[in-house]
């Protein structure tokens, strides 16, 4: 069965990803609306991969009754909005993270998925990548060995990775729509953590909610295996450097800790990313490329003692986690696939890092 799908937003993430892997995925989707305010953007995009229906508004493309799925790839504060509207309108939902920004609207959702019966998935791609499935595969089935789990982002974020103007970009999006979406994101994040100054709101929608959401999603999957009891208990968070740096901790059921940080590098061309999980007998460490690179492969490698050698397992994952967590979409919504990355899931994500944002304040 083909999907009939719309794109809501057609900013850097939907043209690096989104876009191109919907039109190459013909056999499942067809790519039948692109919803977004600027003009400029969409008459690039429509051309650019035959999408027949272009929209200034979201709704128009509910309205039409003409997609069965959207993926959404607003602003983060419009997402809960979109998402529920989708719902509302009988439409499946592909919600890149953050899903939401506050805990009252990833329970809304939650309960309007049930109550649609539609698919809700959020777009947290690492948990398909094959060598993040590797690891999980190969972990033990209880954390009491864990000793230390660490994250360790250094992103020079997209800049080295994309020719000028490679990337179209409008400035015709009206202004009162960029003042109300970024008020409306405002007062989500003082509802969330208190504060809406506009520091605050980096900090907690891009920094937390944007990057180290990432990682954090995949660590949870990664202690559900162990069969770690989550939350796993907030010990410590931070921000600093013009909101650009972000830091959290956790304390384990047996003691041990997980810590990660992400730090954006502007002014560099070196991306680092890698999630290390430390056990009593064995280590077991993924290191990933930038996610703009294409078929650079992520690298999962754990060792164990095997008499006087290291017994060294490696696995290089060639495969794109962007294309195949739209794949699985398409089972979840044809073939009842329960769905890996849901609304539960995000909500679990969204609570230990308000948690972690309001430890650090």
């Amino acid at each position: 069965m083909t999907v009939r799908i719309g794109v809501v937003g057609g900013g850097l993430v939907a043209q690096a990803e989104h876009l191109p892997y919907l039109s190459s995925l013909r056999d499942r989707f067809a790519l039948v609306a692109l919803a977004e305010p600027s003009a400029t953007v969409r008459e690039a995009l429509g051309p650019r991969y035959w999408i027949p229906a272009l929209l200034g508004d979201y709704r128009a493309l509910l309205d039409a009754e003409a997609v069965d799925a959207v993926v959404v790839r607003s602003p983060h504060g419009t997402h809960a909005r979109v998402v529920l509207d989708a719902l509302a309108a009988g439409v499946h939902v592909f919600v890149e993270k953050p899903m939401c920004i506050t805990l009252a609207d990833a329970d809304a959702i939650v309960a309007a998925r049930d109550s649609a019966e539609k698919v809700v998935q959020v777009g947290t791609m690492k948990r398909f990548d094959p060598a993040v499935e590797a690891m999980i595969e190969a972990l033990p089935d209880s954390a009491a060995e864990l000793r230390y789990a660490s994250v360790a982002v250094g992103d020079p974020e997209f800049e080295p990775y994309f020719e000028s103007g490679e990337i179209v970009r409008g400035s015709d999006i009206p202004s009162g729509l960029i003042e109300a979406t970024r008020r409306g994101e405002a007062e989500q994040v003082a509802q969330a953590v208190g504060s809406d100054a506009p520091d605050v709101v980096r900090a907690f929608s891009e920094s937390f909610l944007g990057s180290l959401l990432h990682d954090l999603n995949v660590v949870h999957g990664m202690l559900a295996k162990l069969d770690e009891p989550l939350p796993a208990a907030v010990v410590g968070g931070d921000w600093w450097n013009e909101d650009r740096a972000v830091y959290d901790a956790l304390r384990l059921q047996n003691g041990g800790r997980v810590d990660a940080a992400c730090i954006q590098l502007l002014d560099t061309f070196e991306y680092r990313e890698t999630i290390q999980f430390m056990f009593a007998d064995e280590v077991h460490m993924l290191e990933f490329p930038s996610p703009w690179l294409k078929q650079h492969p992520t690298i999962y490698r754990r060792s164990r003692r095997n008499g006087r050698a290291a017994d060294i397992k490696l696995v290089k994952a060639y495969d794109e986690a962007f294309s195949r967590e739209l794949r699985h979409f398409h089972d979840c919504i044809v073939d009842g696939t329960p769905c890996r990355t849901p609304p539960e899931g995000a909500r679990l994500d969204i609570d230990v890092l308000t948690q972690m944002f309001l430890a650090a304040r």
